[in-house]
């Protein structure tokens, strides 16, 4: 009765934590999408506010975890808050390093201005860098799980196909040997 109590309870926790695991990964993909998009249009010449209205409008659907919470933080700079204060929000929903330092950029550019293109160029570097480095640890990983896959499958195949005839040649001469003292 303990057992399935504590199992009962503990429940929700662990699909909320395996849930929120799967946003974050879901976010770590997005966030470089998210950097491309604000370079581009910041090179098209659209301010930051500017460009994160028609990332939500016109690229909403595509970025499913940061789409509908950058709306959030549009919808509360339109209401009266600092852009600085929405943007601090999201960075604080998530734990991601990568998307508090992008905040932290662009609420610096939104309160001392300048140029963003070569520092989102930078970034987004940076980003694609580093999710190289996750696939090819996850990678390494596939391959130690793959190896104990192909030596439970493939050796005993593989043992059969050399060996193979080796045993059959054996088993042939012990039993004309056998036959023949006969």
């Amino acid at each position: 009765a303990f057992v399935t109590f504590a199992v009962f309870f503990l429940a929700p926790k662990w699909a909320l934590q395996r849930r929120a695991s799967r946003r974050m990964l879901r976010l770590e993909d997005e966030l470089p999408v998210l950097v491309d998009m604000l370079r581009l249009l910041q090179g098209v010449g659209l301010s930051i506010d500017q460009s994160l209205q028609v990332i939500v409008a016109e690229f909403g659907s595509m970025l499913r975890v940061l789409g509908p919470e950058l709306m959030r933080a549009n919808q509360q700079f339109a209401s009266g808050r600092s852009r600085d204060q929405t943007l601090q929000r999201i960075g604080k929903l998530f734990d991601s390093e990568d998307l508090k330092s992008l905040i932290t950029m662009l609420s610096q550019v939104d309160r001392f201005g300048g140029a963003v293109q070569e520092p989102l160029r930078q970034f987004g570097l940076r980003l694609q860098e580093s999710r190289k480095a996750r696939m090819k640890e996850q990678v390494g990983k596939l391959t130690v799980k793959m190896t104990a896959v192909m030596v439970v499958t493939m050796l005993p195949v593989l043992l059969i196909i050399t060996a193979g005839p080796g045993f059959l040649g054996v088993i042939r001469m012990l039993a004309h040997m056998s036959g023949g003292s006969k």
